[in-house]
C-alpha cells in the first residue's frame, strides 16, 4: 500500500504541466524583450558611424517600451527558467527573428 502511494505521488507529479501565473510576460512578450535586449547589449560593443548609438539606451526606456516593469520581468525570467522547454521555445523566436532580420539585409544588399 505504501508503493502504491508512491507510486500515485511520482505520477502525479510527473504529468503535471505547470501553468505560466497571470502575472508574467507571454512567450511572445519575453522574445520581444529578449531580442532588444540581446540587440541593445550587443551593438554596445561596436562604435557606430551615425547617431544611433544603441548603448545610450537606458533600462527604464526598454521597460517603458515593452510596458512591463522590472518586477515584472524577474518573476517571468524566473519562471521560464524553471521550465526549460518554454525557455528554449523563447529562444527559438529570437533565432527566428535574427534570422529573418539577416535575410532581410542580405535581400537588400542583391
Amino acid at each position: 500500500m505504501k508503493y502504491f502511494f508512491i507510486i500515485i505521488i511520482i505520477l502525479v507529479s510527473c504529468g503535471s504541466s505547470e501553468k505560466p501565473p497571470e502575472n508574467i510576460m507571454t512567450k511572445d512578450q519575453m522574445i520581444e524583450f529578449l531580442f532588444d535586449v540581446n540587440l541593445i547589449n550587443s551593438s554596445r560593443g561596436f562604435v557606430s558611424k551615425s547617431d544611433n548609438n544603441y548603448f545610450m539606451v537606458r533600462d527604464t526606456m526598454l521597460f517603458r517600451k515593452h510596458t512591463i516593469d522590472c518586477l515584472k520581468f524577474v518573476r517571468s525570467n524566473n519562471f521560464y527558467t524553471k521550465n526549460p522547454k518554454l525557455y528554449m521555445e523563447i529562444y527559438e523566436g529570437i533565432d527566428k527573428k535574427i534570422k529573418a532580420i539577416k535575410d532581410s539585409l542580405n535581400n537588400v544588399k542583391n
